[in-house]
Parts: C-alpha cells; structure tokens; sequence
C-alpha cells in the first residue's frame, strides 16, 4: 500500500497519536484498510482484453453479506463439474484481474468462481481487511463447497489461507481441498507494524490499532499468520512466488512454504508482484496443481 501524503500526514498522526492514542490509533486502522490507488484495467493490454471478453460471458450475481454486497462471476465448464475452485484477487484488484486462470481451470473440468472484493470492482463499501473479507467469499461460496481448490493473489492469500483456516471468529473454516497463493504475504502484523511506523503511530497507538484488530475478528492480529494456517490445515498448497517480487518479499513464500511437507514452493523469477498473474505458465501450474496435485 502506498500513501504519497504520509510525509506530509506523519507528524500530525504522531502528535496526535501522543494525545489520543487510541482515537489515532482506530483511525489509523481505518486508513490501513483503505484501498487508494486502484489498479487500472488496461482495455491495451492483450490479457486484459482477452479477460474482458471472457467475463462478459460469465454468469455475474451480486451477492449480500451482512455489511454489503459483492459482486461475483462463475463461469461452467463443458460437461459436468468435477468441483469449483474461487478466485481471489489482491489489493487494489479485481476479479478481472484473475481471468487468465479461467481458462486453464475450466479445461481442467472445474466450475470457475471469482469475485470483486468489497471496497473493489463492482463491489459496495470503502473499507476491506480480513473479517469483512472472509465474511464476503463465505457468503459467495455457501453453495459450492466443499471448494476443490482456491487460486489468490497477494493479499488475497492472507484472505484464502485465513477462510480455510477458521481464522476469524463466527466463521466457520471453509471446507477445501487444494490451495494456490501467488504472491502472498505471511504474517499480517508485520506488515501492520510496518504501517504503524510509516506513519508515525506511538506505541501506545499501535496498541489501539491491534486492538480494533481483536474487536473485529475475535482474535489479535499476531494470529494472522499464513504458516500456522498452512500448519494447522495440513491442506495441499502451491506457494508460487517471483524472488524479484518487490511489494511482498520472497522470503514471505520461504516461510509459507516452511509450514510442512503438503506445501510446495515454486519461484517464477522475473515476473515482480503483477506480471505474475499474466503468464501462462503461472496460470497453467496452478490449474494442474488443483487437477493433480503437481506443480
């Protein structure tokens, strides 16, 4: 996430974050859960023209969950479904941003579902962090499950392993056989840590910060960790990652792929942190994992 006005904003947020701590520090939170800058669909781009033509013929619904709605997309493959795998986008994304995996998956007999997060896309709401996003995928996927296998981009990950985990309160874990991250991020605290200094957040503000963390999803922010969720699932997963990937660090994949046996680690170097989803090769590895459990 990248905020050009932190130079100017920080020392305010550190006065006021030494005179209110845990007014500053709930602000901050919100900030931090704000998507600004969205990535634009390029209608130039060869893959992003292919993806739009593709999602026209997608079955489009909108969907409500308890905070508002999202917008969703499934595509059918020829035949009957050997099950559905969910698309999960990252930050700033959208569900067209995924639409090269469609195709790989679809030839592979599966059912495609993917949506716009919430705060992205065609989706309502200003605001997204895990809670409100496992409570939007938990309410598009409640008659497809089990899910033969989620594919997620970058904090999409975090998103996919903490669903399949149970890992925010009230929500049951979502029911999966197979997982693909693609550039994903370990541990959530790190990079709210991260944050908090940008920003100029007290000690005593980034208390405030994790705690609105623990109201909203039952359990501190510490617990957002891709490994223990990738530990304690034992689910079959395929960490794909670019070593040159400059917004999540390789070594964020390293620990994912630390997590036990059933996790394999596949670099794909020269493809950064958005490339990535654009190359076929990453898409077809993704779609055979799901069908056979090779990368």
């Amino acid at each position: 996430m990248a905020y050009p006005a932190l130079k100017v904003i920080r020392p305010v947020i550190r006065l006021s974050s030494a005179l209110s701590p845990r007014m500053t520090g709930r602000l901050a939170f919100r900030l931090f859960c704000t998507p600004i800058g969205h990535a634009r669909v390029d209608p130039g781009s060869p893959a992003i023209r292919k993806a739009l033509t593709l999602f026209e013929r997608a079955e489009t619904r909108i969907v409500g969950h308890c905070r508002g709605y999202v917008r969703s997309f499934t595509f059918e493959p020829d035949g009957d479904a050997r099950g559905t795998v969910l698309l999960i986008h990252g930050w700033t994304g959208q569900a067209i941003f995924m639409g090269g995996f469609v195709e790989p998956l679809l030839a592979e007999g599966f059912r495609v579902l993917a949506l716009d997060l919430p705060a992205h896309g065609g989706s309502g709401g200003r605001q997204l962090n895990v809670p409100l996003a496992v409570e939007a995928v938990s309410a598009v996927v409640r008659d497809h499950l089990p899910l033969a296998g989620i594919v997620s981009h970058s904090f999409g990950g975090a998103i996919a392993m903490a669903a399949v985990a149970g890992g925010v309160e009230n929500f049951p874990a979502l029911p999966c056989e197979r997982l693909v991250t693609v550039a994903a991020p370990d541990a959530m605290q790190d990079y709210g840590e991260a944050f908090s200094r940008a920003v100029g957040l007290t000690q005593k503000g980034h208390h405030a910060f994790e705690n609105r963390v623990l109201e909203l999803a039952g359990r501190p922010m510490a617990s957002f960790s891709g490994r223990a969720y990738l530990a304690g699932t034992q689910i079959p997963t395929l960490v794909i990652h670019a070593p040159d990937d400059r917004e999540i660090p390789f070594s964020d994949a390293e620990k994912l792929a630390s997590a036990g046996p059933q996790v394999q680690l596949l670099p794909v170097p020269g493809f950064g942190h958005r490339r990535i989803l654009m190359a076929p090769s990453v898409q077809r590895a993704a779609a055979r994992f799901l069908a056979s459990g090779e990368a």
